[in-house]
């Protein structure tokens, strides 16, 4: 469940963190090292779960995006399973073990699962390519389970909230170790999450390098990378502004 990814060019992206170290004249190095940390940051805060779209902020997530995220996952099952009374899914188990369930001559349930590793097949079968959701079936395409199986695989998929989170947090923390925000629900998953980054000197200009593997990652796809890009470049313009104000003052120049 923890095994897509997502990747995107984010060279123009690099290029101009270069070349705004250049312009303000800062170790070329460390700039990009820190910034390319906090442009992690910036994704991560775009990962799901959040209760509301992420605006400004410096935190990856509150108790109530973990929440949302747990609902979410509920609600995601509910959309593939059918938990029909005790009595009716022991008739389902006896007469139709091996295939679709009838009412007569009416379809009503796409067969019965029996195992945790059958919900898994399942449901993973079913999330959708551009966010890993889970599609919504009509009636006579969800599978049915007893309500103590359902609740037991919606326990086991609510302990990974906030993996694809992580993913992204472990190689930021590789890049900017002391950075902030990172939830302690989001820092439990760290040993489940497949994340990394590293500085590489192309050509004479460093770069920062990172991968993550998770669902979710979809998410920032399209107009959301632009989005966290264009921020993080205004940031850092302005970082630089107040850094070059503050060693003017300290050295007697007069600054506007």
């Amino acid at each position: 469940m923890r095994n897509k990814y997502i990747e995107f060019d984010d060279s123009l992206f690099q290029h101009k963190v270069r070349k705004l170290a250049k312009k303000w004249n800062v170790d070329e190095k460390e700039f990009v090292k820190d910034q390319g940390g906090l442009f992690m940051r910036d994704l991560a805060r775009y990962i799901p779960p959040y209760k509301s779209f992420p605006t400004r902020g410096t935190t990856l997530g509150n108790k109530s995006d973990l929440e949302a995220g747990k609902r979410a996952i509920e609600y995601d099952l509910k959309k593939l399973f059918f938990i029909p009374d005790a009595r009716v899914f022991k008739w389902a188990q006896r007469t139709f073990p091996m295939g679709e369930i009838y009412k007569g001559r009416k379809v009503i349930g796409a067969g019965v699962i029996n195992s945790i590793s059958e919900m898994r097949r399942f449901h993973n079968a079913n999330r959708k390519p551009s966010n890993g959701r889970a599609r919504s079936l009509k009636g006579f395409q969800q599978m049915w389970v007893d309500e103590n199986m359902f609740d037991t695989y919606k326990f086991i998929v609510q302990r990974d909230v906030g993996v694809a989170k992580a993913s992204m947090a472990k190689g930021m923390i590789m890049l900017k170790p002391k950075v902030k925000g990172i939830p302690a629900w989001v820092r439990a998953q760290m040993s489940k999450a497949t994340g990394s980054a590293r500085m590489h000197q192309v050509n004479k200009s460093w770069t920062a390098f990172f991968n993550a593997r998770a669902y979710g990652l979809q998410h920032l796809a399209g107009k959301t990378i632009k989005i966290v890009q264009r921020g993080r470049l205004k940031a850092m313009e302005t970082r630089l502004k107040h850094i070059f104000r503050q060693a003017a003052k300290e050295s007697g120049w007069k600054v506007k």
